[in-house]
């Protein structure tokens, strides 16, 4: 089985003009060994090499797989700072009001659209993603352990993600500081590489440019605890000794050609993924695949594969309720149906519904076309399906009792008069690691003490969209 290796640099110190050539000595190092590489490129910084009269950097760059990383990156207000007390679709629009700019510059002067985006510093957020569908970057490449699956590529608000490999990450940063540092590095890619090459899998690697000659990191030291200073109080970082230097590019050298040097992998960059992963988000279900996806939701909620294709659960809800609707209006289930997929609901609910109550069959079909209905309008599934004036599902019980009315429907020809409630089981949230997000709210930049209890909720609820990357599309599922 084939191992693939991501390497991306995140060209982000604006503050060291000592930085500017690190990408020429670094890609000098690539090109003996043919290893492409994503440079995820920060605005400011592209304004920084303008100014500097550093052409030839921008050419180096321009002739790499480009992405975006922000306009300012750590300048307060931070993403995690305004996006804090916003749901997801407030985020989205406050992001792309921020940092369309940005993105204009860097596409403008290295002659390319971004193939991706990744957050700065642990500032991971679903907040992003909207956004990224608006601008047009097809893929989010980062690394947070916040989310897991399983080290793997997966697909989370629509966007293919590298982001999220833990267990398959490699960070080189400052690993040179340490004489035998590629020694434990080399040693740490072969453990992984081990693990993998029976199944396949994907490595990623980072490297920040700027530890090679900065002990500390550029933004901690200038935007340190909500602290911001204009360009003119700039510090930069303490210079890492000349001999670390000199080791820093040793061992990249030593850990290129080591990995090179194994027969089973192959480096890829971002977009070069969005050609190994295509999975459309709207899609024609048959019949076959409702009744799987009926089965699939009855107790316990998460992402059904059937045959190649994996349907997340936002699908899984669009499509059980508007077949439901469908069948109330004509009185027979479709045989085909186009269905998107939308976004998880904005705002967490509980559901009311007095104990031992059933609904009668009618007023159970009319909730499903409210619930079909507003996924059509608004992109996004209900917090709430209202049954009655007093009555309401969260997305969970309502999906788990829709794919039951459902599964007996495709099986029998008939609903019952009075439908049962049935409680579900959501699945989705155990890929959040809640304390690592408590961990990226302790990020140097940020201020003391921050907290942000409406990011990890929002990360909570859009679990409803995640779908491991892991197979292709079939054939006969077409963009409808």
């Amino acid at each position: 089985m084939t191992v693939y290796v991501y390497l991306w640099f995140d060209i982000e110190d604006y503050v060291t003009k000592e930085s500017d050539g690190l990408v020429l000595q670094a890609l000098e190092i690539l090109r003996k060994y043919k290893i492409p590489v994503t440079c995820k490129v920060v605005a400011e910084k592209t304004r920084a090499l303008i100014t500097n009269g550093r052409q030839d950097v921008i050419e180096a760059i321009s002739g790499c797989d480009v992405g975006y990383h922000l306009d300012t990156h750590s300048r307060h207000p931070t993403v995690y700072e305004y996006m804090a007390n916003e749901d997801i679709l407030e985020g989205a629009e406050d992001f792309y009001d921020r940092e369309r700019g940005g993105l204009q510059l860097v596409k403008r002067t290295f002659k390319t659209e971004p193939s991706c985006f990744g957050h700065p510093g642990r500032a991971w957020a679903p907040h992003f993603y909207p956004a990224l569908r608006r601008m047009g970057i097809p893929v989010y490449l980062d690394e947070t352990p916040i989310l897991d699956v399983g080290g793997a590529p997966y697909w989370y608000c629509g966007v293919l993600n590298l982001n999220g490999a833990n267990d398959n990450f490699i960070l080189f940063d400052r690993t040179f500081e340490d004489p035998s540092g590629v020694v434990k590095v080399k040693a740490r890619f072969k453990g992984i590489h081990d693990r993998l090459k029976t199944s396949g899998g994907v490595v990623s690697i980072l490297f920040h440019l700027h530890t090679a000659i900065n002990k500390r990191f550029w933004d901690e030291v200038n935007f340190g605890r909500g602290r911001n200073r204009t360009p003119s109080e700039y510090i930069r970082p303490p210079a890492q000794p000349a001999h670390v230097t000199e080791r820093a590019w040793r061992d990249f050298d030593e850990l290129m050609r080591y990995i090179s040097s194994f027969e089973d992998v192959r480096f890829i960059t971002a977009r070069d993924a969005v050609r190994m992963y295509r999975r459309p988000s709207r899609v024609v279900v048959h019949s076959e695949e409702l009744k799987a996806l009926a089965e699939g939701a009855r107790r316990r909620i998460d992402a059904v594969q059937v045959g190649r294709y994996t349907f997340s659960p936002s699908q899984a809800f669009t499509a059980v309720a508007t077949a439901l609707r469908e069948y109330g209006e004509t009185g027979s289930v479709p045989s085909i149906l186009k269905i998107s997929e939308p976004l998880g609901p904005l705002e967490p609910s509980k559901s009311v519904f007095p104990a031992g109550k059933s609904i009668p069959r009618d007023q159970f079909l009319a909730a499903c076309a409210r619930a079909a209905d507003f996924v059509e309008k608004q992109g996004y599934m209900p917090s709430s399906v209202g049954i009655t004036r007093h009555a309401s599902l969260t997305p969970v019980d309502f999906l788990s009792t829709a794919s039951s009315v459902l599964a007996t429907l495709l099986r029998t020809g008939s609903i019952p008069a009075n439908v049962r409630l049935v409680k579900g089981t959501f699945l989705g949230t155990r890929h959040v690691n809640e304390e690592a997000f408590g961990f990226a709210c302790k990020w140097d930049v940020l201020p003391s003490r921050f907290k942000a209890p409406k990011i990890l909720e929002q990360i909570k609820l859009q679990t409803w969209t995640l779908v491991p990357a892991g197979a292709p599309v079939p054939s006969r599922h077409r963009y409808a």
